[in-house]
């Protein structure tokens, strides 16, 4: 792949950007402590000075070429979730993450950011594999897997840890055209 690190994406109504220590209030008051966050992330709530806390130094992981974590901002700033990638160099492969706040669900919003990610890994990093899972419950999110051209790969029994215990997971994907699904099957 050609690393080339978060750089900052922008669509029609959206930015994705780097984070930084000064989005603590602003993500701490979006999606951090959404309950469908808490539970999809399985993770407690946090307080605005772990926030800060967990933010302080953050640009110095934005120096590796593969470090991609994205901030969602509309374009007048404010701030509606995250997505990043893991990376998996050999498969060529990225896996993706990613949380919205449950205000501005149901908008495209989510779509419309995977989709900018998915161009950026498979037309700029030439990532041969994108992938990505949600629990079977979650049809929100397999909705926004499908409409970004991901194809439902297979479920993987009790591999997804939530808030209520292991769930089955859902693995969708997109593998380029030089890539080969055999070889890459790398995403969890």
């Amino acid at each position: 792949m050609n690393h080339s690190g978060t750089v900052e994406l922008v669509s029609e109504r959206l930015i994705l950007r780097r984070f930084r220590e000064s989005d603590a209030e602003q993500i701490f008051s979006s999606f951090l402590n959404d309950e469908g966050f808490l539970y999809y992330a399985n993770k407690e709530p946090k307080t605005l000075e772990q926030e800060k806390e967990a933010l302080k130094g953050i640009g110095e992981r934005y120096n590796s070429k593969e470090y991609y974590n994205w901030l969602i901002t509309l374009k007048d700033g404010t701030v509606i979730g995250a997505v990043n990638l893991r990376v998996d160099n050999a498969a060529d492969s990225l896996e993706f993450n990613y949380a919205v706040d449950s205000r501005h669900r149901n908008h495209g919003y989510m779509t419309e950011a995977l989709n900018l990610v998915k161009d950026y890994a498979v037309n700029t990093l030439k990532a041969r594999r994108f992938c990505g899972g949600c629990a079977v419950s979650n049809t929100a999110s397999r909705r926004v897997m499908e409409k970004c051209g991901l194809i439902y790969e297979r479920t993987l029994a009790s591999h997804l840890e939530l808030k209520d215990g292991l769930h089955d997971m859902m693995v969708y994907s997109y593998v380029s055209s030089k890539g080969n699904t055999e070889e890459t099957l790398s995403c969890r």
